[in-house]
């Protein structure tokens, strides 16, 4: 009994002293992420996606090369579309076996998150922008194929849409082959390079052979609507040599036009002023006969007058003055 006991409690101290694994949710299949697409495409009255067993291989091994060069360190938005060997969507899929005729191409979205982040919003929330949304909507696609790849607490999730452009969704020919084709077939890449407005601020790209409306909308940082917008464009289809206008000439601002205020044809008359006549004091004067004073007497009597007086009055100040100064004699006794 006693060594029952002492193997229970070795077998519970073992169980506590092993670490612990981390324990993360399933990540959905690739399988899940077509269905959920094709769910958006039935909402919009689109026809199913088909899988291809070509495309299934080349999103597969994309997503296997990003979650095993990057991890949790997520590479820039161009960065995950290029795979080993600076390969592109479209080379990793005719080297997988997908027939790449012309007027076809392949585009594809790629998303990176935690094992913990729904499927539903790397459809709706990750790949929402028109871009993405246009991999996935596209009238003229074909076959899909999608790559989930998961690691210590990131997955990576690879669709690739092949389209034919002007097919409407329907593929012809033969169908879609998912065999790997005796001859190796190297897709051929145009760059999209950014053309500068012209003198009237307008830009217009010029499309060069195996380029798209997705792949110019990207380069111009512009949606697909916008560019089908500026052109009149109803449907994704383009030809090589088709010139696109991405940017409208500049609208020049008017310039404002001064408005003359014309004169009166007559200016109002000023009326006339009266001259008033100015009287002088010298006029006044030989008028009143001469300017008088006090006693009627002009001012050079007047002065001669006054002086009179003065002198008088001084005069005799100084006589009584002396009469004071004078002593009465005194009397002997």
């Amino acid at each position: 009994m006693k060594k029952i006991r002492f193997l229970l409690l070795l077998a519970v101290f073992c169980t506590l002293a092993l670490p612990k694994a981390r324990v993360y949710s399933a990540a959905p299949s690739p399988y899940d992420v077509i269905a959920a697409v094709n769910e958006l495409r039935a909402g919009m009255g689109l026809s199913a996606l088909e899988i291809d067993g070509s495309l299934m291989a080349s999103a597969q091994s994309q997503s296997d090369y990003l979650g095993s060069n990057y991890g949790t360190n997520f590479p820039s938005w161009d960065q995950g579309h290029i795979g080993a060997g600076g390969t592109y969507a479209r080379d990793r899929a005719v080297a997988a076996g997908f027939p790449l005729a012309a007027g076809m191409n392949v585009v594809e979205n790629w998303a990176g998150g935690n094992n913990s982040t729904p499927l539903y919003d790397i459809i709706y929330d990750s790949w929402s922008d028109p871009a993405h949304m246009g991999t996935m909507t596209t009238a003229d696609g074909i076959a899909v194929g999608a790559g989930v790849t998961e690691g210590d607490g990131y997955v990576y999730y690879i669709l690739d849409v092949a389209v034919k452009y002007g097919s409407g969704g329907t593929s012809t020919g033969g169908g879609v082959a998912s065999t790997i084709p005796t001859t190796a077939v190297t897709a051929q890449i145009a760059p999209v390079q950014v053309a500068t407005p012209n003198a009237e601020g307008k830009v217009i790209h010029v499309v060069k052979s195996l380029q798209t409306l997705w792949s110019i909308a990207v380069a111009y940082d512009v949606t697909i609507d916008q560019i089908k917008a500026a052109n009149g464009l109803s449907k994704d289809t383009i030809f090589t040599g088709q010139e696109l206008v991405i940017q409208a000439a500049y609208t020049p601002t008017p310039s404002p036009t001064a408005t003359l205020t014309p004169r009166p044809p007559t200016r109002t008359p000023i009326p006339q002023q009266t001259a008033q006549p100015v009287v002088t004091l010298q006029e006044e004067s030989k008028e009143n006969g001469g300017a008088k004073s006090i006693l009627n007497l002009d001012r050079k009597t007047m002065g001669l007058v006054l002086i009179l007086i003065c002198g008088i009055g001084l005069a005799l100040m100084i006589i009584g003055s002396a009469g004071k100064d004078k002593k009465p004699p005194k009397e002997d006794l």
